[in-house]
């Protein structure tokens, strides 16, 4: 038992693990309360607008698993402050451009949503801004297994914009108070993850020279990989929003927002696994035991909650989001299905990715090329549109599954 407590996947795991639940609990408490004190029609619109978020945020954020990997193979204090600044300037500046960027083009996106306050668009930019260069502090946190380093500012984010959002709505803002606490959220969450970093940001160096290129080379497979699974987490909450009625982008924002409950208790660790895998792969040690172990975590929680949402899901619709939404008990489960085989496939590819085998990527560019596709020609109703996504998924599982197989199967020459 102490031998198990020491070990830096239970002790990063149950950090990582209990404060992501914890976290991920007040951000469905937050959904669930925002969606009943906006409606549907509401609701879909600002479900519409976290999904613009994730998106342009896939550029700089695509770089978090790269610090992971880059900050949890230094050798010392002084190689993880140099990467750090050097990697923290880069993270900054693309930003900054991806910030000014959205603004300009707010009422292009403004008018494919049908969405008529351009205001609303535009207030995406400053929480882009924060949240990226957040997440350059959070990811070196993670990478030196300073794992509350990485929870706690999202977790004051969750509570900021929680509170706020409650506030500002129920004095009478709609989807502009909701959006303006989100921007008090990322700041605040921004001056928390100072501290954790505070050490290596400060320390002097006798050079500010650090060779970016093999950063920037593990990144764009990388990035690849986060563009894909990114677009097919968010790209059908904003073609529902195009396709559809408001009152159905609605539904379908809570049906996205309660499989995104799958993801989310399970990716945690996912999370924890990817340091120490590093770690081990960068010294040559056996990582299979805490893959194994990993995998099968991840295929529990998955499997456990979508089974719930087969068994009740008017109970579960009802009670988290309120009988407005119940229209969309029928399809609750094949979100589900969706979302599980999103996270596994995730899972594996940051296994991946945390061993440097990153020709695998092209496995999810393909499915989120070939999810809108599919989308174009088949988005008559929400049924239509789940099922698309489910099939992509599955495929994708098994692609990656068998790609995996086949090379770690393969004799090594």
């Amino acid at each position: 038992m102490k031998k198990l407590m020491q070990h830096p996947l239970f002790s990063g795991g149950l950090i990582m693990v209990g404060g992501s639940m914890l976290i991920n609990v007040i951000n469905y408490l937050y959904h669930l309360i925002i969606g009943r004190l906006l409606g549907p029609v509401d609701y879909g619109i600002l479900a519409s607008l976290f999904s613009i978020l994730y998106i342009v945020g896939i550029i700089p954020s695509s770089a978090s698993v790269a610090i992971v990997k880059f900050i949890s193979s230094c050798k010392n204090i002084k190689e993880v402050s140099l990467v750090y600044k050097s990697i923290n300037r880069l993270i900054f500046t693309i930003s900054l451009a991806l910030s000014v960027l959205m603004i300009l083009v707010s009422p292009v996106i403004s008018s494919f949503l049908h969405i008529d306050n351009i205001i609303l668009i535009m207030l995406i930019s400053p929480i882009l801004f924060f949240s990226l260069i957040t997440l350059a502090n959070q990811a070196t946190s993670q990478g030196l297994l300073k794992f509350m380093g990485y929870i706690l500012p999202s977790f004051i984010s969750s509570i900021v914009k929680l509170l706020f959002g409650i506030l500002f709505i129920t004095l009478g803002s709609s989807v502009f108070g909701a959006m303006g606490a989100i921007v008090l959220g990322a700041v605040f969450a921004y001056l928390i993850s100072i501290p954790s970093i505070k050490e290596i940001a400060n320390r002097k160096l006798d050079t500010t020279k650090y060779d970016l290129k093999p950063f920037l080379k593990y990144s764009l497979p990388v990035l690849v990989q986060a563009l894909a699974f990114t677009s097919i987490f968010t790209v059908d909450v904003i073609l529902v929003k195009h396709y559809l009625s408001p009152f159905d982008a609605g539904i379908y924002a809570a049906l996205s927002t309660l499989g995104k409950i799958i993801f989310f208790a399970s990716s945690p660790v996912s999370s924890a696994m990817f340091p120490i895998v590093s770690n081990k792969s960068g010294r040559n040690e056996s990582y299979l035991r805490i893959f194994v172990i990993s995998f099968v975590a991840t295929i529990l929680i998955g499997s456990g909650i979508t089974f719930l949402y087969w068994l009740l899901p008017e109970f579960t619709i009802g009670v988290l989001y309120g009988k407005d939404y119940l229209s969309a008990k029928s399809e609750l489960v094949f979100m589900g299905v969706f979302v599980l085989f999103y996270s596994l496939s995730n899972f594996l590819l940051n296994f991946s990715l945390s061993i440097s085998k990153t020709k695998i990527v092209f496995i999810p560019l393909v499915a989120s090329i070939a999810q809108p596709i599919l989308i174009y020609f088949y988005h008559k109703n929400i049924s239509e549109i789940i099922k698309v996504s489910m099939f992509t998924t599955i495929v994708m599982f098994l692609s990656i599954s068998i790609f995996l197989i086949y090379n770690f199967a393969k004799p090594k020459t």
